[in-house]
């Protein structure tokens, strides 16, 4: 979604860096690659830690070319049985997921999509590309991976993207993100569209001098840094405010509810406010009273109504579009939310599966 033309001004490189880190949960220590990773909500008392991130397995037949953590790079594969079941390699490893690939299915994957690409195609094009080229070696089983298969992932119709980039960022307008830390503005990011792209992506740099003196709080010191973005780039449609360790602790939770709860609290500001951010937060609120009403079923002696073999999930997993919606809201989104609704919130009756990607996660 960046135009050809596309500004980038304001940051130094370890400003840039604090955005990513802002979104990365905390490192946990090395654990023993044979002890199973267990879930648990006390984590950092004495549990084991939560799995992170993945662990890619190449074969050939039935045969284990390379295996490659994300974490720890190659892995020496006499000392991997094989072959075994992506979720068992993965939690053998502390991974969050797992995937395997067969011999060659990357260079395959590389000639199909230098065989679509085409002149004048913009970044969302070549990325829904890619993902359906992605989803054709599937199917043809070059590649697997767990825990959701590739084609159970949510992928928007490039139409639906281009109507919530409307929706959530006018033409003309910028989006805000402010990560504060110790009372200063630590590091931010701001992006204004013209046209059907971005054309302009600006950081603390130019923005702070503006500024002018802080509180040391950013809950009114955000203020400062909208009227700032408002002043030098453009109107601002919606941003998001906050401490670095707020991002950090929010970006590393499994809580259903984390998120909104946060917002309630003003530990994240929105501002302005967006209507259309009510929906994701809404469904997080949702997954957080699944979940108190699974603990509360326990209590009393009714946890299997709650199961994922129950009579509540199941009527989940039985949500279905409705009738006279035919098939025109999933042909425009491109897969159909009833279906995804089901598996999110059926997931949080499951402890063992509320790990599992969500909403493209």
């Amino acid at each position: 979604m960046l135009t050809r033309d596309v500004a980038f001004e304001g940051f130094t490189h370890a400003q840039w860096m604090l955005l990513g880190q802002a979104f990365q949960r905390a490192p946990y220590p090395e654990r023993d690659p044979e002890r199973p990773v267990t879930e648990s909500a006390d984590e950092g008392l004495g549990a084991a830690p939560a799995p992170v991130g993945g662990v890619v397995a190449v074969t050939s037949g039935s045969v284990l070319r390379k295996l490659v953590s994300t974490r720890r790079g190659r892995l020496d594969v006499r000392e991997q049985a094989w072959p075994e079941a992506l979720e068992h390699l993965a939690t053998r490893h502390g991974a969050r997921w797992a995937v395997e690939l067969t011999t060659g299915a990357l260079e395959e994957l590389v000639d199909r999509f230098g065989e679509r690409l085409h002149p004048g195609q913009d970044y969302l094009t070549q990325a829904l590309e890619l993902i359906g080229i992605v989803r054709e070696l599937e199917s043809e089983r070059a590649l697997s991976a767990w825990p959701w298969r590739v084609s159970d992932w949510p992928v928007p119709s490039e139409h639906a993207v281009a109507r919530a980039f409307d929706l959530l960022c006018p033409d003309g307008k910028a989006m805000v993100l402010g990560v504060f830390d110790a009372g200063e503005l630590a590091t931010c990011l701001v992006a204004r569209r013209r046209g059907a792209g971005i054309d302009k992506l600006v950081g603390p740099d130019d923005l702070r001098h503006g500024m002018g003196l802080l509180s040391g709080d950013f809950r009114r010191d955000h203020r400062h840094l909208i009227q700032e973005v408002e002043r030098s780039v453009a109107g601002v449609a919606v941003g998001c405010f906050g401490e670095m360790a707020t991002f950090r602790s929010l970006a590393g939770t499994r809580e259903p509810g984390a998120w909104a709860r946060a917002v309630a609290a003003q530990d994240i500001i929105v501002s302005p406010w967006m209507p259309a951010l009510a929906v994701p937060l809404g469904l997080d609120v949702g997954r957080a009273a699944l979940r108190e009403l699974r603990v509360l079923a326990s209590w009393v002696g009714a946890s299997h109504l709650l199961s994922r073999e129950g009579p509540v999930a199941q009527a989940i997993l039985g949500l279905e579009r409705p009738t006279w919606l035919a098939h025109d809201l999933s042909e425009f989104l491109g897969f159909d939310p009833f279906r995804l609704l089901g598996r999110l919130l059926s997931r949080d009756l499951d402890p063992a599966r509320r790990d599992e990607p969500g909403l493209g996660a």
